[in-house]
């Protein structure tokens, strides 16, 4: 991680924050194997015993809106043991559990832990790196948090065949056990997450209305009143957008929903969302496919499907490694276009003859898997780099959110496509009729494959600045000439107009930037407030006497101490401290017009103004590595003539 950009405390708390998440993952993945022995020694049906994964999914999704408040109002390292705590007590419950019920407790406080902490662990990593890295580095934490479901439902058919289904939560207590010892021992808070506020009614039209859409959703396939799940999906609609509503009202939203001005956010999320559908659609199908038509064991659809989790967490690492070099649209257009050739495999999946095949199958599953993690890490990326980093953790819920929906969604359509399909056909033999349920479900698969290629080649596409500005991105050649716009940070800090002086100083210290140019709603530049405004505006509400003689200056504060002058001016506007008069260039400018102007105003970075409106930013430094680029480019040519 050293060449991410990140100091060796960030890479520290990186690691044991990447440790929860794996462990996180691990245990949602560790339990499929376990389900027929906890039937049996539980005494329970199927029906009861899915409950287990059920109320997992739906507490997640519940608590996930809430990340954000308890990001904003409890320390990195309260939230993160807290979590991980809460965490290792249901495991222990399930573990020791006399009952099913006590077992099904403990899964739902694993699940509660589950949904505040990976929404804070990815918001963490992502705000831990410089935006010209991100990419590079979601790969990586893609690609380890990625082992996870390769390795959990082996290891996890492995510990029940040997001890039993309640190592598995012994095992996840231990592990939880180390990470706090860890974190106890490496992790430092990071502050700067805004507060929001805990509002009783937005806390209950968020969770009724997940509840009510995602248990709506779940039954569809399986219930015998199938319009009582409508019904409730309906109603599940109808208080999310309450809850929508209600959070543009409010003057501190508990879930700030203005991520989705961003159209580059929208994209991405519902994109996303479609994504994993397919994925979690997938991960159901197959092994009953394997299973019940080919007459494998589980074992045997484990190894099958192995390749392909090896091969995404791979291919989420080069992705993003390509998205930080070349931007979104050349890699999602690859990824897109090999989903598509991979459900196109999969729809020729049969119950004999060579679409049955072991090696066939690996290849289209292996093809599939491989092209949806190549597509997510660079477009999440992507959708969040649009946003301000005060919004992360708000894009974060909202996103883990869609997801939870997308997976819920996609598993109902495919169980239900497969029921239809295997009530139509009434000839040929048991395994042919289940198949042909199964083929109207890869067929779905490959419909919805197509929809997302629309949607990426219509919406994703690179904007000034995706790339990290670069000289050898783009071509430089001795003597070329180049524009402002291929060198600015087209994601630039910004303040919102109205924003209170507190809130600015949180977004220049997250960002780790010198200042920040106030915007309006439509994105128009409307002042620049610098730190050095804010230290001034600290430093002037102190008494400064200065002596008679002119030699000599006491400064000699006033009765106030610090910290209630501090609360005093907390709250003023921002913008009576500011620069009105926003100093900026053209996008079409050139780079010695840029580097004449940050030399003589002695400016650290210069707004990059299209008629006004805000649309970038160059810095001092980008222009030095761009020269510097320049510079061995024109010696390398001086060299080789």
């Amino acid at each position: 991680m050293g060449s991410l950009g990140i100091t060796k405390e960030q890479k520290r708390m990186v690691i044991v924050l990447l440790a929860g998440a794996v462990l996180v993952v691990l245990n949602q993945t560790l339990l499929s194997p376990a389900l027929p022995s906890i039937m049996t020694h539980m005494n329970v049906d199927a029906t009861t015993v899915q409950w287990l994964t059920s109320a997992y999914a739906l507490v997640e999704a519940v608590v996930i809106p809430l990340a954000a408040w308890f990001m904003g109002r409890f320390s990195t390292r309260q939230l993160f043991i807290g979590g991980m705590v809460l965490f290792g007590a249901g495991s222990l419950v399930a573990a020791i559990a006399p009952v099913f019920a006590v077992l099904l407790l403990g899964r739902v406080m694993q699940a509660a832990s589950t949904g505040v902490l990976m929404v804070m662990v990815m918001s963490l990593i992502l705000l831990s790196f410089p935006r010209e890295s991100r990419g590079q580095a979601m790969g990586l934490v893609s690609l380890v948090i990625a082992f996870a479901p390769a390795v959990g439902p082996s290891l996890g058919g492995l510990l029940v065949d040997l001890v039993g289904w309640r190592a598995l939560f012994c095992v996840v207590v231990v592990c939880t056990v180390l990470v706090l010892v860890f974190a106890a021992k490496v992790l430092v808070n990071r502050e700067g997450f805004p507060r929001t506020s805990a509002d009783a009614l937005s806390i209950v039209l968020s969770s009724l209305g997940l509840v009510s859409l995602l248990y709506g959703i779940s039954s569809f396939a399986s219930s015998p009143a199938p319009a009582v799940c409508v019904a409730l999906m309906v109603i599940g609609i109808v208080l999310l957008c309450l809850f929508a509503w209600r959070q543009f009202r409010l003057g501190e939203p508990m879930l700030r929903l203005e991520v989705f001005k961003s159209r580059r956010y929208r994209t991405a999320a519902l994109t996303c969302a479609v994504l994993q559908a397919v994925l979690i659609g997938l991960s159901v199908l197959m092994p009953l496919y394997i299973q019940n038509v080919l007459g494998h064991s589980a074992t045997v659809s484990g190894l099958i499907t192995l390749p392909g989790a090896v091969l995404g967490a791979l291919g989420s690492l080069f992705a993003g490694r390509m998205f930080d070099r070349s931007g979104v649209r050349a890699i999602a257009l690859i990824g897109v276009v090999m989903l598509v050739v991979g459900c196109v495999g999969m729809a020729f999946y049969d119950v004999n003859g060579l679409g049955s095949t072991v090696p066939y199958v690996i290849v289209a599953n292996a093809v599939t898997c491989l092209a949806i993690q190549l597509l997510f890490t660079p477009i999440n990326t992507w959708g969040v780099n649009s946003l301000s980093n005060d919004l992360v953790q708000h894009a974060t819920s909202v996103t883990n959110t869609m997801n939870q929906v997308g997976a819920s969604l996609g598993t109902a359509l495919i169980m239900s496509f497969s029921a239809v399909g295997s009530a139509v056909a009434t000839q040929g033999s048991e395994v042919e009729r289940v198949f042909a349920g199964y083929h109207v479900s890869y067929i779905a698969v490959l419909v919805i494959s197509v929809v997302a290629l629309v949607m990426i080649a219509a919406f994703v596409r690179n904007k000034k600045g995706d790339a990290a500005p670069s000289a050898t991105r783009v071509g430089i050649k001795p003597g070329e000439h180049h524009s402002v716009a291929d060198v600015m940070d087209a994601t630039p800090v910004t303040v919102p107009q109205g924003a209170s002086m507190s809130f600015a100083a949180r977004a220049l210290i997250e960002a780790d930037a010198s200042g920040a140019v106030i915007v309006d709603g439509q994105g128009m530049a409307k002042g620049y407030i610098s730190n050095s405004d804010i230290l001034r505006t600290f430093g002037d509400e102190m008494q400064t006497v200065t002596g008679a003689s002119g030699f000599m200056a006491l400064r000699m504060p006033d009765d106030e101490n610090v910290k209630d002058r501090a609360l005093r001016i907390a709250d003023v506007d921002v913008s009576a401290i500011a620069t009105k008069q926003v100093v900026g260039i053209a996008p079409d400018a050139s780079f010695e017009d840029a580097c004449r102007m940050i030399a003589e105003k002695r400016l650290k970075e210069l707004p990059v103004l299209d008629n006004g409106k805000l649309v970038g930013v160059v810095r001092r430094r980008s222009l030095m590595k761009f020269i510097a680029a320049m510079l061995t480019e024109e010696e390398k040519a001086h060299i080789s003539k």
